[in-house]
């Protein structure tokens, strides 16, 4: 940490608390949550559905659901960016 030059350390704190907000703001970035009601237990890509949920943060498991033919006819992708009540 830069502490002889007040101007860099005070640039080094910007940016730091920055990335400490971002990271706390939204815990569930890269998250996808799919939901499958017909097919409850479908295992797509490495991925398994538990009960017709499927929680995932593994890029390849994303595609994988994404690309199959079932994608948005029996499988649908469900937001998980949901704003908060004291937001308003």
């Amino acid at each position: 940490m830069p502490y002889a030059d007040p101007a860099k350390r005070r640039d080094y704190n910007t940016a730091y608390k920055r990335a400490r907000r971002a990271a706390q703001a939204n815990p569930l970035k890269g998250f996808r949550l799919y939901i499958c009601p017909r097919f409850p237990n479908i295992q797509v890509g490495g991925g398994s559905f538990v009960g017709g949920f499927l929680i995932t943060n593994r890029k390849e498991i994303q595609a994988a659901v994404e690309r199959q033919h079932d994608f948005l006819v029996h499988i649908f992708p469900v937001p998980l960016g949901f704003p908060r009540m004291d937001d308003e």
